[in-house]
């Protein structure tokens, strides 16, 4: 996604419609969306921080997977929280009322290769390698025996994986699907 990210009540992010904070991670920094301003996360109020921490502190789940990953000095863990987890600008906030909601999809992530990727970026659904695979062919408009021919998969293998991937996401057709997708930035 390439965002234009400044600090000012302007900002050209959509923040006014965040009733929490959205922390993101951008062109290698750190950055959090609170009150309809955009700070780099350092600049932000120690409030808005601390809270960001806080979750951080709070996410057991994440934190035991950052250990396994042999990740042990505090920076490190939180910088790749921060990347992993909380991800990439989107619509909806990361911390409403102090409770953490990550991104369905970490948008800002590239990395289809990350053997991390759907264990720990976006631990709300964590898509799959094949998963985006799957949904970015479908993307370019082919038809389902096109798209199967063209990831290597079955026809009957490229529907079942399609209504998995439908069901997974909580959409009802395809056209949902490409719709979310959109949004999610695949």
């Amino acid at each position: 996604m390439d965002t234009k990210v400044t600090k000012t009540d302007n900002s050209p992010i959509p923040a006014g419609i965040f009733s929490g904070i959205e922390a993101f991670y951008h062109e290698g920094e750190k950055w959090v969306i609170a009150h309809g301003t955009t700070y780099r996360f350092h600049e932000a109020p120690s409030t808005i921080q601390q809270q960001v921490w806080k979750a951080f502190s709070a996410d057991k789940k994440s934190l035991a997977y950052l250990a396994k990953m042999g990740l042990s000095k505090h920076s490190e863990v939180f910088e790749r929280w921060y990347k992993c987890v909380i991800g990439g600008l989107d619509s909806i906030p990361d911390l409403v009322d102090d409770k953490l909601t990550p991104d369905a999809y970490n948008n800002m992530c590239s990395d289809l290769h990350c053997p991390h990727r759907g264990r720990l970026c976006s631990c709300g659904v964590g898509l799959k390698n094949y998963e985006i695979e799957t949904i970015a062919a479908l993307k370019k408009g082919e038809s389902l025996e096109r798209t199967a021919s063209m990831i290597c998969v079955s026809l009957p293998g490229m529907k079942s994986r399609v209504n998995k991937i439908k069901e997974k996401l909580h959409v009802p057709n395809t056209a949902a699907l490409m719709a979310l997708a959109a949004n999610y930035g695949i």
